[in-house]
């Protein structure tokens, strides 16, 4: 017995002095080893599951990782001499605020309209970079805020549910129902679309009113689907709503809601995710959806949308960015934040771009063609992209520190 112990206790011995010299890495891991401070103890990392293929995800953010290297993901060094002008590389961007510029748009004349969160007013942010308070009434806690198309009045919504419609040039209030959300104004203001919840599914609705609330008229049920429609009030009157339905794997069904009762041809998209957005006419929808083809990253696309052309010239434009990181400069040019790069999986969770650098690219929707601007000095994740190339510049806002820069364009 205590020579077969021997010959087993020689065997190991071998095994482990061959591993270690022979098959164990050489070199430590270089930098900071990364973790998650924030997983909780004994909690194991979340997986999920993609075409059979699993990847591990970040529990806080959902971002599915494909490698240990979390900094990778973050930012990238941009090299290069610093402009003043966007010539399509790094370019100065002047900060234009120093307090939160929330639910930022774009005003008259090159002006960009912001709540800010910390005195509870409205400003209006001047082409001269001059500030001025659009009211003296103090907004406390606003959550969400829904402007009118000429800017002069806005839809308040509070987290208890409360909404209010108020006049920036009368000053005047008017009260809407709680249950009303997800708000729209029609291209002459003179009324808002919404959804209206309730507690009995059978009695939720998109539905379309006067600005005071009045004269209320049901669209469609939305049952219990009421994160399918989208209330996006189309330039030319046409539209008043999305609702996108999941065809399989990779495609989606997009239905248009009209004011009455029309019978819009369907557009097929590739992937999902959904996200529209109206050229200034109301003639094309430029969105975005993520697939399989594209990595689960966000794919922007351009399609025409007028009643009787839905669907026709669909192309993509080749760049991964969401949709609402877009402006339109004019009907047939726009103006796009894109990040410098996006892990395997950014559409699942748009937070997995919190902390990416954008850089903007303008294309031509005629012909497609698309140029890189600028890559703003600061490592920035923008927002709201402003432009205004009669004045030469583009605002843009960061998610991140909620402040306001310039480029010259």
């Amino acid at each position: 017995m205590g020579i077969i112990a021997l010959f087993f206790g020689a065997v190991f011995l071998f095994g482990f002095f061959l591993y270690y010299f022979f098959f164990r890495p050489f070199f430590a891991p270089i930098g900071p080893v990364v973790t998650n401070v924030n997983q909780p103890a004994g909690q194991l990392p979340a997986t999920i599951n993609i075409n059979g293929r699993l990847y591990a995800v970040n529990a806080n953010l959902g971002l599915p990782m494909i490698n240990g290297n979390i900094n990778a993901l973050i930012t990238r060094p941009v090299a290069g001499q610093l402009s003043s002008t966007a010539q399509g590389g790094l370019t100065q961007a002047a900060r234009l605020t120093n307090t939160p510029t929330l639910f930022a748009v774009a005003g008259k004349d090159g002006q960009l309209l912001y709540y800010n969160p910390s005195d509870g007013k409205f400003y209006r942010l001047l082409a001269s970079g001059a500030i001025e308070v659009i009211s003296d009434e103090v907004f406390n806690n606003v959550s969400q805020v829904t402007w009118s198309q000429n800017r002069d009045q806005a839809i308040l919504e509070y987290p208890d549910g409360s909404n209010i419609v108020y006049n920036f040039k009368t000053g005047k209030q008017l009260t809407l129902p709680k249950h009303w959300y997800d708000f729209s104004f029609s291209p002459t203001d003179q009324q808002i679309a919404f959804k209206s919840n309730a507690l009995d599914p059978e009695n939720r609705f998109l539905a379309v009113a006067k600005i005071d609330g009045s004269q209320s008229k049901v669209l469609e049920r939305i049952d219990d689907q009421g994160d399918k429609f989208d209330v996006n009030w189309s330039p030319n009157n046409q539209m008043v709503a999305t609702f996108t339905q999941i065809k399989d794997l990779s495609r989606s069904e997009i239905y248009f809601v009209g004011l009455n009762n029309e019978n819009f041809k369907l557009m097929m998209v590739e992937g999902r995710d959904f996200r529209g957005q109206w050229s200034p006419t109301g003639d094309k929808l430029l969105h975005s959806v993520y697939s399989s083809r594209s990595d689960y990253k966000p794919e922007l696309w351009i399609a025409d949308a007028q009643s009787d052309s839905i669907g026709n010239n669909r192309k993509s434009l080749g760049l991964a960015t969401w949709a609402d990181k877009c402006a339109f400069s004019s009907n047939s040019k726009v103006y796009c934040a894109v990040p410098t790069t996006l892990p395997f999986g950014a559409g699942l969770n748009d937070s997995s771009a919190q902390n990416i650098a954008d850089q903007i690219y303008k294309v031509d929707l005629n012909t497609g063609a698309k140029t890189l601007v600028a890559v703003p000095e600061g490592n920035h994740t923008i927002g709201e992209i402003i432009v205004n190339e009669d004045l030469n510049y583009l605002l843009f806002t960061d998610k991140n520190n909620n402040r306001a820069y310039r480029i010259n364009l």
